[in-house]
């Protein structure tokens, strides 16, 4: 395997670099006014002050998607200006049908699948990083980073700017003031160089971007072809500081099952403050004391049943998502949901020139380590506070090419886990990038930790001294127009671990090899497009024993309605799981199964109301805990509807059911409904219910495992939350949540948990 992956990366790379080198964003250097004359603006949609009489007009006009090609054939303006301290925005949307126009109001970064309009920007004009700011027609907000090198985009990042919406006659217009301070730019003097793009998205029969620059789909950089700007010459170097204090109070009740016992109280109040400094445009400070994160809304729930590794949940916090991109590596080297209590903490971020540079450190009343594998993972808990600090820094040899590096470390008591690792992004074309990481880590355990851990988990723990590992990461990615193709290797020996980031396998090493072609109809009846696709991944541990082999096969068809038809299959060949728990071996340890099934995925949106998706799979898998193949269905249904502008109704629905020799071994049930009425952009009231049943059928159960289930469990999450949002920092939450259970012991639903709360924070910038 090593030897295919070698010849691989030799491949790509010998072909990469006979390829032209990327060249330089495209397009005429515009010019951003300033213009300090005129009446105050008042965000209002009318357009009617003088100042838009002069700022920059753009035209947005290029067809992006689905299609590159052509113009689109409805009228969009776009208009810029800055006056020292704010960049103002404002776009003319016109709607042969301003009836069709898609919008409800909708909490922050909710906004997709209405009609959505904005602004991208590259505030160096070096390739890197661009800030997105878009707007619905109503003036609900969503705000984003998109990484360029990494190729993802950030929603967490919430910055203080303002937006307004209103639909007229001929479609609707929208303004948006965006405060400088909030933005990374330059200290230099004068004009400063940027990028920008101004898009549309028009979502009717199917969804249309446009844009005011030609974008190429054949180019993976959409940075990189954003339009070239000056601007910013007088923007005041301000020293920007908000100091934003919380008040978070509430009560939380307990009660045991079984009989009507007391309901125990518990008592909490919490004061907290958050302090950002922007000590320049390209440098800032963040620091928080004694704060609440505590979840304010219910996380949507997973079933992880038959699932050995352990479910990834985002991170929401505000003090970790600010500038949380300075931390991304190729690798998640840094998940900061990690850090559950922390009493205090601090983050320093900057750029200067080509230079990229953060810094975080906190600690943590908590200490959880997720102990990784190559059969599975486990989550552990020490009983000590730990402390946590990343530091990385980056450097833009050019705008094709990057060298990044990254170290965190995790201690507490007896315990510690530093990482190093080093990357580069190297855009060798406008169609290749290659991408290079090496990780190096050093671990220790406390001796307590094995006795809290089972079979794997507790083999990966027990070592007397320190132990060291590495891994490494190679992906090459070829974009055309109609196609693209990658091949990617990476590995993790025995040895790695990389606990402040969310890496649940190790031990491991994979070659995944895929590609897809995409059918454009020129004259579109009832389908756009026509798209397949088929992946290989091939996996081993560190030793080059077989951990599985899998092909992935998907057509994908898209049609009127903004509907998705998707049919696929896959056939895996797969170890599992250790026959002696004692050792680590894969080799004549574990017995080899085959999986296949068929996959169908169906999406449409017939009315501008109402959209819904189902999920389907029937296939044979492997049951873990029974170590048998076995008949899987799997269905996922989701539907949401705007039954006008403020209600918003969304239900999912999920299906697991597993059966051997045609009788049940389980049944998993999971509904999620969630009622919201969005009085405004800024204030809604939300009802969530989110039901779960399993039912184990214990007959067709090893006799090991009959004792250990219950035959039915039954679970019912309610929520009723009050919320008020200023801006990011300056909100109001009140809410009330239970929980009720039932088991085979106790077959009626009882409340068993409740808490009421509030939060209260205000930001003042001075």
């Amino acid at each position: 395997m090593k030897f295919l992956c070698f010849l691989a990366f030799a491949t790509a790379v010998s072909l990469l670099l006979a390829a032209p080198s990327s060249q330089a964003a495209p397009g005429p250097l515009l010019h951003i006014p300033l213009i300090t004359d005129g009446p105050e603006m008042v965000l209002d949609g009318n357009l009617d002050e003088p100042q838009w009489q002069q700022a920059m007009q753009v035209p947005i006009h290029y067809l992006t998607a689905p299609i590159d090609e052509g113009k689109a054939d409805v009228f969009t303006m776009g208009y810029l200006f800055e006056d020292g301290t704010t960049l103002y925005v404002a776009f003319e949307a016109h709607d042969p049908n301003p009836k069709q126009i898609r919008a409800a109001y909708r909490n922050r970064d909710q906004i997709w699948g209405d009609d959505v309009i904005g602004l991208k920007l590259d505030t160096y004009g070096n390739q890197q990083l661009a800030y997105q700011f878009f707007v619905n027609p109503l003036g609900s907000q969503a705000d984003s980073i998109e990484n360029a090198v990494t190729g993802s985009e950030s929603s967490a990042w919430d910055g203080h700017w303002e937006a307004f919406g209103r639909i007229t006659e001929q479609g609707y217009r929208v303004e948006m003031a965006i405060p400088l301070h909030i933005l990374n730019m330059p200290t230099t003097q004068g004009l400063k160089q940027m990028a920008f793009e101004l898009v549309r998205f028009l979502p009717r029969d199917q969804q249309l971007r446009i844009s005011s620059a030609p974008i190429k789909r054949s180019n993976r950089c959409m940075v990189c072809q954003m339009t070239p700007i000056t601007g910013f010459a007088s923007a005041e170097h301000s020293r920007s500081l908000v100091v934003a204090p919380a008040l978070v109070a509430g009560i939380e009740q307990q009660r045991a099952r079984g009989h009507d016992a007391d309901w125990r109280s518990q008592n909490n109040t919490n004061v907290s403050l958050d302090v950002k400094w922007g000590i320049s445009p390209d440098m800032t400070l963040n620091a928080t004391l004694n704060p609440d994160f505590s979840q304010v809304e219910a996380d949507a729930v997973e079933l992880s049943i038959n699932n050995p590794f352990s479910l990834f949940f985002a991170e929401k916090r505000p003090f970790f998502t600010e500038n949380a991109d300075y931390f991304s590596t190729p690798w998640n080297l840094v998940h900061t949901r990690n850090i559950a209590e922390p009493n205090a903490g601090a983050k320093f971020t900057g750029r200067m020139a080509q230079h990229t540079f953060g810094l975080f450190s906190t600690d943590d009343q908590q200490t959880t380590v997720l102990i990784p594998g190559n059969l599975g993972s486990r989550i552990a808990q020490l009983p000590d506070s730990s402390h946590n600090h990343a530091l990385s820094y980056s450097y833009a040899a050019n705008a094709d090419l990057t060298f990044g590096s990254l170290i965190t470390q995790r201690s507490a008591n007896d315990y510690r886990n530093t990482v190093v690792s080093a990357d580069s992004n190297w855009r060798i074309s406008p169609h290749d990038t290659l991408t290079v990481q090496w990780v190096a880590t050093e671990t220790e355990y406390p001796e307590l930790l094995a006795s809290q851990l089972s079979d794997e988990a507790a083999l990966r723990v027990q070592a007397d001294q320190p132990i060291r590992g590495q891994g490494y990461r190679l992906n090459y990615l070829h974009q055309q127009r109609n196609w693209h193709a990658y091949a990617r290797y990476q590995s993790r020996n025995e040895d790695f671990r990389a606990d402040l980031g969310f890496m649940p396998e190790t031990d491991w090493q994979e070659l995944a090899i895929g590609g897809d072609y995409t059918w454009f109809f020129n004259n579109p009846q009832r389908f756009h497009r026509f798209r397949i696709l088929n992946h290989v991944f091939m996996t081993e541990n560190a030793a080059g024993e077989f951990l599985s082999k899998e092909i992935e096969s998907y057509a994908v068809l898209s049609g009127q309605m903004n509907s998705t038809l998707e049919l696929g299959s896959f056939f895996r060949q797969r170890v599992g799981n250790r026959q002696d728990q004692t050792i680590l071996t894969i080799a004549g340890n574990t017995e080899r199964f085959d999986e296949y099934g068929l996959n169908f995925f169906g999406e449409i949106r017939p009315r501008r109301d109402l959209s819904m998706y189902l999920f389907w799979q029937e296939a044979e898998v492997l049951d873990l805990t029974n170590e048998r193949l076995s008949d899987q269905q799997r269905i996922i249904v989701n539907v949401s509807y705007s039954a006008n502008q403020h209600l918003d109704i969304r239900w999912r629905h999920t299906h697991t059911d597993m059966r051997y020799q045609a009788a049940q071994v389980f049944t998993a049930d999971l509904t999620d409904l969630r009622l919201t009425w969005q009085f405004n952009n800024r204030s809604f009231l939300r009802l969530a219910l989110i039901y779960t049943q399993i039912d184990h059928n214990l007959a067709n159960y090893q006799d090991a495992w009959q004792s250990v289930f219950s035959g039915r469990q039954r679970n019912l999450t309610s929520q009723v939350l009050y919320s008020y949002q200023l801006n990011p920092q300056t909100v109001f939450f009140v809410g009330y949540g239970d929980n009720a259970t039932a088991d085979d012991q106790h077959h009626d639903l009882k409340r068993d948990q409740r808490s009421a709360f509030l939060k209260f924070s205000y930001a003042w910038l001075l």
